[in-house]
């Protein structure tokens, strides 16, 4: 598997559409290194968005006088030596997805986890 910007970019264009359809102000955060030794990729959305649309997730209870953080993070850590990525949603849910080394087809298969997470439309092909 060829951890690269052409793997970063096609797992973006799949998820990015499921987390705005969520309405909750995820924005991608370009600043998070993606190279070999770091292949992840980060989404934040707006906590008091989250919270209301997701009031099951309990998000503002685990924060107790913290609330409200700065953002809600949604993870992807990609393990190329096992062909794996793990996502990771904050409120204590992560899910580990296996690749197959196809850029197009591994955002594909995250961006339908995530939409599921979310319970949104998966990503239409």
């Amino acid at each position: 598997m060829t951890v690269d910007v052409a793997l970063r970019d096609a797992v973006r264009a799949a998820c990015e559409p499921v987390f705005m359809a969520t309405d909750v102000g995820f924005v991608w955060n370009r600043h998070v290194s993606f190279d070999e030794e770091h292949p992840s990729l980060l989404w934040e959305a707006d906590p008091v968005l989250f919270a209301a649309r997701y009031p099951e997730s309990r998000i503002e209870e685990g924060y107790g006088d913290q609330w409200p953080p700065p953002c809600i993070d949604y993870w992807i850590h990609i393990n190329p030596a096992d062909m794996t990525a793990r996502l990771s949603m904050e409120g204590g849910r992560d899910e580990t997805v296996t690749l197959t080394g196809d850029a197009s087809e591994d955002g594909r298969l995250l961006a339908e986890e995530f939409a599921r997470s979310l319970r949104v439309a998966p990503p239409q092909e």
